[in-house]
């Protein structure tokens, strides 16, 4: 008689952090520091290029004005259309800051940098395989999890123990403290892009490219210049900063600073060398790492019920996904393909004949890596994460005072707190000024209880199986609305739902 073999799930390898000390073999030999430090200082020169050269055309303005804010003029006005257009510019329209006022016309070395960010962007990987990438949508379309709550409780929230570097971008943006409830509207609106069916492969209707791009690739291409203005404008500012700062060594402390502040600080305050190019390549792998490995972490957590194909489909997508957005191949091909480090082919077709369990623990690895290394211990760093985590506790509190009838007296608002402490590890929590009330560990198990109930009818009852995740979807989705509605008032531009295919399979419209 034979007995059946227990499917492993994720939660029998919990999470590896920072503050523990714990290791593991395959770590080491994964992800060695001496092996992953490097990339700290590696940043995207296909993307960036175009940053700088908007850069050095300002340093030009600036010498024929005499005026230094000439300098970072044409990168903030690349990265203010970025943002409020959420478009990409179009290397074939004369004018593309037209619609932030400008008259501004391309030079032919930017406009041909951003043609070959375009086409050599918007490649896939030869690695890429569809039917992976499809069954990864479909897991997605069927857990409402993964659109928002995941993300503003989980996948966001770890990345603020990040203190060298990551967390002061962020701040530094002003993009989740300032500005946390387009943040997460935005993020999740990118994620939903990227997993509607054909989102890397069929041309978008709405693109506004002449030459138009999947849906999906031209969300992350987005991002990655996003990235790129980022990190550009922050470094040239650090390193204007340093060399206003030497002109100084012999000035009188009694006469005012002429150093150029950035976002009411010093500029030669504001980054340090320690911490790498902003927004680099390890940090950006452990980004990944937060969106693919553990979000399939915090739905096991949560009940839902995880077959191996599942975690490998999901995994592969997001590999894909960070090919897009600029991380370094040799990162990728690791985690795609965790046997060999490299691509393995069959009559020119990728052989991905690793297991979903072999690349969930590839991915754990080098988040658990990514995170011992970048996890602050300076008091500037725990404050940001701090400020930032705060940020969305308050801001998703207040929705679902707002938004869920009856709020105030069903105490939604510590929803939030409650979910977070759900879902990361108390060193993580601790790290982020994040403390559970009596009340909420006595309600703690109980929602558990109900969320991993919902998994265990998830094969037979589908609906009733998400009515938990699309509770709070619901609210989501109205903020979501409510945001798009009131940036369209103010730009004139019309900004993407959430897509239509996703919609129907959460029920929030009749399907055809």
């Amino acid at each position: 008689m034979s007995t059946k073999t227990k499917q492993p799930s994720i939660l029998d390898y919990p999470i590896l952090t920072a503050s523990t000390g714990e290791t593991a073999p395959h770590l080491e030999e994964s992800w060695p520091t001496e092996y992953i430090e490097p990339f700290l200082q590696k940043a995207d020169p296909l993307a960036d290029r175009i940053v700088q050269l908007l850069y050095e055309e300002g340093r030009r303005d600036a010498e024929r004005s005499g005026d230094v804010t000439d300098r970072p003029r044409r990168a903030f006005q690349f990265l203010h259309l970025l943002i409020n257009q959420m478009a990409i510019p179009d290397p074939e329209v004369e004018q593309p800051f037209a619609s932030e006022g400008s008259t501004y016309t391309f030079a032919p070395e930017v406009r041909e940098a951003l043609r070959e960010f375009l086409r050599e962007g918007q490649k896939l990987p030869q690695w890429a395989d569809f039917e992976l990438i499809d069954h990864a949508q479909k897991l997605f379309a069927a857990n409402p999890l993964l659109a928002y709550p995941l993300l503003a409780f989980l996948s966001l929230p770890v990345l603020y123990t990040c203190g060298r570097g990551g967390t002061q971008v962020l701040m530094l943006t002003e993009q989740i403290h300032v500005k946390v409830r387009r943040r997460i509207v935005e993020t999740g609106s990118l994620i939903m892009q990227v997993m509607i069916k054909d989102s890397f492969t069929r041309p978008s209707p709405d693109s506004r490219l002449t030459n138009p791009l999947p849906p999906g690739v031209e969300a992350i291409l987005r991002v990655r210049l996003l990235h790129a203005a980022s990190r550009t404008i922050i470094h040239e500012f650090w390193q204007d900063g340093l060399r206003d700062r030497a002109k100084e060594v012999n000035k009188p402390a009694s006469e005012p600073s002429k150093v150029r502040m950035y976002n009411g600080k010093p500029a030669d305050t504001i980054w340090r060398e320690e911490w790498g190019m902003p927004i680099n390549q390890q940090y950006l792998s452990g980004v990944l790492m937060s969106f693919s490995y553990l979000d399939l972490y915090g739905l096991e957590r949560l009940g839902v019920i995880l077959s191996d194909k599942d975690r490998k489909s999901y995994m592969h997508l997001w590999n894909v996904f960070g090919h897009v957005l600029g991380v370094d191949e040799e990162i990728l091909l690791r985690l795609d393909f965790p046997r060999t480090g490299a691509a393995v082919y069959h009559d020119g077709k990728a052989v991905h004949d690793a297991s979903g369990k072999e690349m969930i623990a590839e991915g754990r690895a080098l988040y658990t890596r990514v995170m011992m290394l970048n996890r602050a211990y300076d008091e500037e760093g725990i404050r940001c994460g701090r400020e930032l985590t705060h940020s969305i506790i308050d801001y998703l509190g207040d929705l679902l005072l707002r938004r869920v009838p009856w709020g105030k007296y069903l105490r939604v608002e510590r929803l939030p707190q409650l979910m977070m402490t759900m879902l990361m590890s108390k060193e993580d929590l601790a790290l982020l000024g994040t403390k559970s009330t009596v009340v909420d560990r006595i309600v703690f198990p109980v929602i558990l209880f109900i969320l991993r109930l919902r998994g265990a009818f998830v094969k037979t009852a589908p609906h009733l199986s998400n009515a938990v995740a699309n509770l709070f979807f619901k609210y989501m989705r109205e903020e979501n609305d409510a945001v798009y509605a009131e940036l369209e008032k103010r730009t004139g531009v019309r900004y993407p739902g959430i897509p239509l295919e996703l919609q129907e399979k959460w029920g929030l419209v009749k399907g055809k």
